[in-house]
């Protein structure tokens, strides 16, 4: 045994194996095997006809020589089986089969064999029978895939994700993730070497040209600069040097006729995961509401001399307080400029100052992400400057909860929150023509949240039981073409949002948002700040 499998037990199951030892102690509101269950069937209802659904665990993933990251599973098989464990493979089919002894069934599942060994290093694996207490009849170890006597060419649709990809082969585990893969690629008749990323493109210009076609042309522009392979296909070509809307029109629908060999399966996924069920909406709220706490908290202890990674660190420790596992995405906490990168991960800088301090933070519950930025001063009190362009943020957020209804689609919200900073920035002098407030607000005001922090939909109209965020912001970093007192002012303001038969309903209504609020909360007392930690010499 070596250092890796010492440290997967400390991070990636200690508190499984605790409870082996223990049989007490572990969160009771994770969702039941009848969940899982009933997730199954409500894919079959919309499989279609003789198709069966295939879907392959995640990869571990290499942190540190001989340590890897914390495992986290594909959310996907986490939805229809409450699985856990890598080196997994989960069929689902449409129609009853019936196995070589007269058995009637219609899931196989593929999973990792008990390995006492192992397990004293790494913790508890269910193993097959395991797996069966999970709901399941048809259970092997993943071993058993290659002579398991399954003629996938039968099925008139065979539904996957893109396969997992750089997936490391081990050597000494012949049913590993790797092997999986290959030896479902052979019995499906896969073709080797189509190009995943070039469909990625297809996907991204037929979903979102309609909604925003100036930001889809730049973002292949950026995507061709460096492969060829792009700059050389004739329909990615035909789009970009279409000038007019019929030939834009013409150029998306020759794309749709080349849909990739997942845009079926993922297109069923995004039908039944953009609507959450009461299990799901309960475990948001828990992670919305951890995250709206964890805000609350910095607005409380924030002082100038504070460095960006402290700032994380609070939120991170009232997310464990309260039991959520994870964050749903690396946190962003930026001070002054660095709130104008929009991705902004480095958390780095020692000393936040009295700037704006942009925290873009989310717990992640039981699986489920949440996603709340608050913008605040680290003094306490928004200078003239930073209120101006907070409370433009505040006005388009607040114009776009109004309209957060059954019915409206992604595009109305965009042009809504849109119009509101165009507007706050003319009146501003920031920019002289609406549409330059694009070079402030570069992004999109809404996605959907789940399992995924940017969960999987087929973007219509919004539903009731969805459940998006809602994110206008504005960033103007330095050298920027205004006036110098606007500069290295970055401001989102995300909350997170579930649609209902009537006016939606903010989850994360508990992080005050107002300025004035916000100024408020900074007022009170924190536990954080009466905490002294001998110093480093």
């Amino acid at each position: 045994m070596n250092r890796k499998s010492l440290i997967l037990v400390l991070f990636l199951v200690s508190d499984i194996f605790f409870a082996v030892a223990q049989e007490t102690g572990l969160p009771s509101d994770y969702p039941g095997s009848q969940f899982h269950s009933e997730r199954r069937e409500a894919l079959r209802k919309l499989m279609p006809p003789h198709s069966v659904a295939v879907i392959f665990a995640y990869p571990t993933r290499n942190f540190s020589n001989d340590v890897d990251y914390p495992y986290h599973q594909n959310p996907e098989l986490y939805y229809f089986s409450g699985y856990n464990e890598p080196h997994s493979l989960l069929f689902i089919f449409k129609d009853q089969q019936q196995s070589k002894d007269g058995k009637p069934y219609n899931e196989l599942f593929f999973v990792q064999k008990r390995d006492p060994r192992q397990e004293q290093w790494t913790g508890k694996r269910l193993g097959v029978e395991g797996v069966k207490k999970l709901g399941f009849e048809m259970v092997f170890e993943n071993s058993e895939f290659e002579k398991y006597d399954l003629d996938l060419k039968k099925f008139d649709n065979v539904l996957y994700d893109e396969l997992p990809a750089d997936v490391k082969d081990d050597a000494n585990d012949g049913a590993d993730l790797y092997d999986l893969v290959r030896l479902f690629k052979i019995k499906a008749e896969i073709k080797e070497g189509y190009n995943a990323g070039l469909y990625n493109l297809y996907d991204v210009i037929r979903n979102y040209d309609k909604r925003a076609h100036d930001r889809v042309v730049d973002y292949v522009n950026k995507a061709r600069a460096n492969n060829k392979s792009y700059q050389d296909d004739p329909l990615i070509t035909a789009y970009m040097n279409a000038k007019d809307s019929l030939s834009v029109g013409n150029a998306v629908a020759a794309l749709s006729a080349m849909p990739a060999p997942y845009s079926e399966y993922n297109k069923i996924m995004g039908t039944l995961r953009e609507i959450k069920t009461p299990e799901e909406i309960a475990l948001l709220r828990k992670a919305v509401g951890i995250s709206a706490i964890a805000h609350r908290e910095v607005m409380k202890a924030i002082q100038p001399g504070m460095s960006e990674r402290e700032i994380q660190g609070i939120q991170e420790f009232v997310h464990r307080k309260y039991g959520a596992e994870w964050e749903g995405y690396p946190p962003i906490v930026g001070a002054g400029g660095n709130g104008c990168i929009l991705h902004y991960e480095e958390n780095n800088l020692t000393r936040v100052g009295n700037q704006l301090v942009l925290m873009d933070v989310g717990a992640e519950y039981h699986g489920y992400s949440a996603d709340v930025t608050r913008t605040i001063p680290s003094n306490g009190k928004f200078t003239p400057a930073q209120k101006a362009i907070y409370d433009i943020v505040y006005e388009a957020q607040e114009a776009t909860f109004k309209i957060c209804r059954e019915d409206t689609s992604m595009e109305a919200l965009q042009n809504k929150s849109f119009e509101i900073v165009a507007k706050g920035l003319l009146k501003l002098g920031i920019i002289s023509k609406a549409e330059d407030a694009a070079t402030y607000y570069p992004h999109g005001v809404s996605h959907h949240l789940g399992l995924d922090v940017h969960d999987k939909s087929n973007y219509g109209a919004l539903k009731a039981g969805m459940v998006i965020t809602v994110e206008p912001g504005i960033y103007i970093p330095e050298g920027s073409n205004c006036d110098k007192k606007w500069w290295n002012i970055g401001v989102r303001i995300e909350d997170d949002v579930l649609i209902t038969h009537g006016n939606c309903e903010v989850l994360s209504a508990k992080a005050p948002r107002k300025s004035t609020d916000v100024e408020l909360a900074e007022t009170g007392k924190s536990a954080f700040n009466g905490m002294v930690l001998p110093a480093l010499k």
